[in-house]
């Protein structure tokens, strides 16, 4: 059994010419939770949203180990601070796997996110493996003005064999109240979760969430822009989007949710809708 807790922070860095830029000013790994600042590579969606007003700093989670191992108890700490940008990602998926006592593994990630910065949080695909029995459990607080882009991926099980146990759990707050608070559970502890109610038989899931307090509300119009079945389009008080996705693989996955980024977070996304894309 291993514990371990990683910690980030960010800070804007002092005036000067130019734009204004994002200072790490805490990186602390704990094996095996290993953070590591990274430059900067081809900009995506998310990372020239998250960039808008502050060069954001990028960080990426590598797994010292495999795992989390039954039994592992993991936990990360980010605070981005205000005015500050963050894109913190991950290297590799991370396949969940059975510990030699049948004990439950754990990661625990609490975010808070400082008056007017930006982070986009975007791990990788989680696989819950034969056997294997998590829990993750994702806190995110944001103060006034901070902006989220939020990725979720998971497959249900390696190719040919059940989906381990596994629940995981986001939870959105602004000073407002809850924003977004949304469990899943899936594998034996969680009866009819491969039901019609829930994933519908399908090998993966994903939801990407997006919240703007300064963006304009959607028209009526926006959900046309995502015609594909099995996915959903929902608007959230106070700025957010939620887009959900089934599929029944993860490069179909990904794509789904590539191309609602693509759209949310485009900067041709503007007063009137979104706009629409091939997905």
């Amino acid at each position: 059994m291993t514990e371990a807790s990683a910690r980030l922070a960010t800070e804007l860095a002092g005036g000067g010419p130019g734009r204004p830029r994002t200072r790490i000013s805490v990186l602390r790994s704990g094996w095996p939770l290993m953070l590591r600042a990274t430059a900067p590579l081809a900009d995506t969606p998310a990372t020239a949203w998250v960039g808008r007003t502050t060069d954001p700093a990028r960080v990426h989670l590598a797994a010292g180990a495999a795992g989390p191992l039954g039994g592992d108890r993991l936990r990360l700490e980010v605070r981005v601070g205000p005015g500050s940008a963050l894109v913190l990602g991950e290297i590799a998926t991370t396949l969940l796997l059975p510990g030699t006592y049948g004990g439950r593994s754990r990661l625990d990630v609490r975010i808070h996110v400082g008056a007017g910065a930006a982070l986009a949080w975007l791990p990788e695909l989680v696989i819950a493996a034969r056997g294997c029995r998590h829990v993750t459990d994702t806190r995110v607080v944001l103060e006034p003005g901070a902006r989220l882009v939020l990725r979720e991926e998971v497959l249900f099980g390696r190719h040919g064999e059940p989906c381990g146990g596994f629940r995981q759990r986001v939870r959105v707050e602004t000073g407002g109240g809850p924003l977004y608070d949304q469990e899943l559970g899936a594998g034996p502890a969680a009866p009819g979760w491969d039901g019609p109610a829930v994933t519908a038989g399908r090998a993966a899931a994903g939801t990407l969430l997006v919240v703007d307090p300064g963006r304009p509300v959607p028209d009526e119009t926006a959900a046309a822009a995502f015609p594909a079945a099995d996915t959903a389009l929902m608007e959230l008080p106070g700025g957010g989007t939620l887009f959900s996705a089934l599929a029944p693989d993860t490069a179909v996955l990904r794509r789904l949710l590539d191309g609602a980024a693509a759209r949310l977070l485009s900067r041709a996304h503007e007063p009137g809708g979104l706009v629409p894309a091939a997905v």
